[in-house]
């Protein structure tokens, strides 16, 4: 097991050098500079050029990113004075994960309970309801859905804040934007592991025991059919995360994906890059964490 944990952490520390790599050059790449005030003159942005060290070859440039990085430092906002980027992520970076855990909890969660009843009413009005259902919910983005819940929720019934964060309640409406794919995807995924299941040749035996239908499925159906919808939660947390961007601006939630959005326009690089580094951080750690349960709950998976 110490030795499969190393190899996925070797790999992942690969995989974040990559990542710092493109990041930093395809922002060398990128048209335009953040100097945008017009009032700047060539000797003005000629000093800020060398404070914030562009005025030297990139591959130094590259070099000196790369060993700051590996000490946490990612650098100083261009748009926001002598602000450091690991602190302007900092002081969003925990209302971004807990606005993820949020919709992952509650997509998983629903997810599974709408699944099992899918897979309980196999092939009648029931089943085909929530297949309608979650095949919407796979189709439409989540910003699509965030609108619907605005429009409905905010503006016409009144019932819940349209935007803000710092209450619960500010807090469940782009929860459940982001919780609908992962709910969807769930629903679907358990509901096929679960019929799939119970037409084996083990729930036959079961039935064969004596085992009544609800022992049958909770006992053996539903526990089997919960080991592959574990390898759905990395895959699903990308889609959280990339999700949330779009989800906080339309919601005006202070996240870092709210801050990477606002630095795009304003070419602020550091900024862009750090939060992109924070993002993949928070992916891999999350396919990480999925791939260890995922092998001591199931052994094969280290072979």
């Amino acid at each position: 097991m110490a030795k499969y944990i190393l190899k996925r952490v070797a790999l992942l520390l690969v995989t974040l050098w990559v990542v710092v790599t493109l990041s930093f050059f395809l922002m060398q790449i990128m048209p335009g500079t953040p100097y945008n005030n017009p009032k700047l003159s060539p000797q003005m942005i000629a000093l800020m050029n060398k404070q914030y060290g562009l005025d030297r070859p990139v591959w130094q440039q590259y070099l000196t990113y790369l060993g700051n990085v590996l000490h946490g430092d990612f650098g100083t906002s261009y748009q926001s004075i002598n602000q450091p980027v690991s602190r302007l992520i900092a002081q969003r970076l925990g209302v971004s994960v807990q606005l993820g855990i949020q919709g992952l909890v509650i997509g998983v969660v629903a997810g599974l309970l709408v699944g099992a009843v899918s897979a309980r009413n196999k092939n009648n009005w029931i089943d085909n309801s929530l297949s309608v259902i979650s095949t919407l919910g796979i189709s439409v983005p989540s910003f699509i859905v965030a609108l619907f819940l605005l429009e409905y929720f905010g503006f016409e019934w009144n019932l819940l804040p349209l935007s803000g964060w710092g209450t619960f309640e500010q807090s469940i409406l782009p929860s459940v934007a982001l919780a609908i794919p992962v709910f969807a995807q769930v629903t679907r995924f358990f509901r096929s592991e679960v019929v799939e299941s119970l037409n084996s040749d083990y729930i036959q035996l079961a039935r064969a025991k004596g085992l009544t239908q609800r022992q049958v499925t909770s006992r053996h159906a539903y526990r089997n059919s919960l080991i592959p919808v574990l390898t759905l939660i990395g895959p699903m947390t990308a889609n959280i995360l990339t999700g949330s961007a779009l989800i906080e601006q339309i919601f005006s939630i202070p996240g870092i994906g709210q801050q990477f959005v606002t630095s795009i326009p304003s070419k602020d690089y550091p900024v862009i890059m750090g939060t992109t580094i924070v993002y993949a951080v928070m992916l891999m750690v999350a396919i990480l964490v999925t791939d260890i349960i995922t092998s001591l709950v199931d052994p094969r998976v280290r072979l």
